[in-house]
């Protein structure tokens, strides 16, 4: 957590340059700075199965918060509150809306994202306040299943614990929000982890600092 997917390519083609070996590296999806787990990394001859490894499935563990919103959907940007309704059953609201967001979705993509528009990153855009003319694009995703895990308070917000299996593209930011959207009372996403891209899971996952250059070919 706190990394860019692009950090991590840059920390480990560093690694790699200091023990004498120059190496074509890569990711084959990227993270968000704030989310942790799987981020599978390419080196030489295997850069050329990005695209493959891309279109694998991805499964997540997240924790979304009600009672919120954020321009980003997450934690990166200010939290706005929102007042909850004192007879709204969350929980039982939830476990109906979930079952709607199984199957094959259309999906509004996030303004704070990496898809462009007229050339430019919206991102970028949003970053410098030109979001006048923004029409936020959508695309058909698939979630396979939504399984709760949990449903608990956290730092005074109602929240949801998720495990998610999806098709590549999927935002799980863009769930939340639009989970807060149909309960009416804003979503936000609070935590995030990639526990599985296909058949590579977390836990078989190594950590930045345990690399040893002379272990990648």
């Amino acid at each position: 957590s706190g990394w860019t997917s692009f950090d991590i390519v840059a920390k480990i083609k560093s690694m790699l340059n200091k023990s004498g070996k120059k190496v074509k590296i890569g990711h084959a999806g990227t993270l968000d700075p704030l989310a942790e787990g799987v981020l599978i990394v390419l080196t030489g001859n295997d850069t050329k199965k990005q695209n493959k490894i891309m279109e694998m499935n991805k499964e997540y563990i997240c924790e979304i918060s009600f009672g919120a919103t954020s321009p980003t959907y997450d934690l990166e940007k200010e939290l706005t509150y929102i007042k909850i309704p004192k007879n709204l059953d969350i929980e039982k609201k939830l476990d109906i809306l979930l079952q709607k967001y199984c199957g094959e979705i259309e999906q509004k993509v996030p303004l704070y994202s990496a898809v462009k528009q007229s050339g430019t990153p919206l991102y970028k855009k949003a970053r410098k306040n030109n979001t006048d003319n923004i029409i936020l694009p959508s695309k058909k995703i698939n979630i396979y299943e939504i399984e709760k895990l949990g449903f608990y308070e956290k730092n005074k917000l109602p929240t949801i614990k998720l495990r998610v299996l999806c098709s590549k593209g999927t935002y799980i930011r863009s769930l939340a929000n639009d989970l807060g959207i149909d309960l009416g009372i804003g979503g936000v996403l609070v935590s995030l982890t990639r526990s599985m891209v296909g058949e590579y899971k977390v836990e078989d996952s190594i950590k930045i600092g345990q690399i040893i250059p002379e272990q990648i070919i």
